[in-house]
């Protein structure tokens, strides 16, 4: 049986891997779609329900307003999106995902899904408790370092050739 130190190197070596094949598995998807990378995440932010206001979608995608909207005017071409009157305040829009090209993501999704969901299903309920705080505290590291990054007040990095 390994030791705990072993283990948690083991951890950190395996999720940069992890983390690097589900960003081919994405960009795979998107390819699949005829969507950029951005599009797709904007797509699946719109599909989960995380959100569909313009302005949270943009900042949750890291863009600004403007970028944004020239994203969702190539997203509302493909057919892939629509704006909706927000029903609450129709001075405001709301984004919506049309329901023929959903199916089509959730069939490029589903094998991936059925194999995390048969492994998930083995775990008792401490490994998924570990396993939700693990996950959502990474999800917190990463916007805290992506904050860090992209930190307006620093001047961007030159690339050295």
């Amino acid at each position: 049986m390994p030791h705990q130190r072993e283990l948690a190197t083991a951890a950190a070596l395996a999720l940069p891997r992890f983390v690097s094949a589900t960003v081919r598995f994405h960009t795979a998807v998107a390819d699949r779609l005829g969507v950029t990378p951005a599009e797709l995440h904007c797509l699946q932010l719109v599909h989960s329900g995380t959100t569909d206001s313009p302005t949270e979608l943009a900042r949750l995608l890291g863009m600004t307003t403007g970028a944004f909207t020239r994203m969702l005017d190539r997203m509302e071409r493909a057919r892939l999106v629509e704006r909706a009157p927000d029903p609450a305040d129709r001075r405001r829009l709301r984004v919506r995902a049309l329901p023929d090209r959903m199916g089509e993501l959730t069939e490029l999704y589903a094998p991936l899904a059925q194999r995390f969901g048969a492994r998930l299903a083995g775990f008792d309920r401490r490994q998924l408790t570990a396993l939700v705080a693990f996950l959502t505290d990474g999800e917190h590291a990463a916007d805290l370092a992506t904050a860090q990054v992209t930190d307006p007040t620093q001047p961007p990095r030159e690339i050295r050739g």
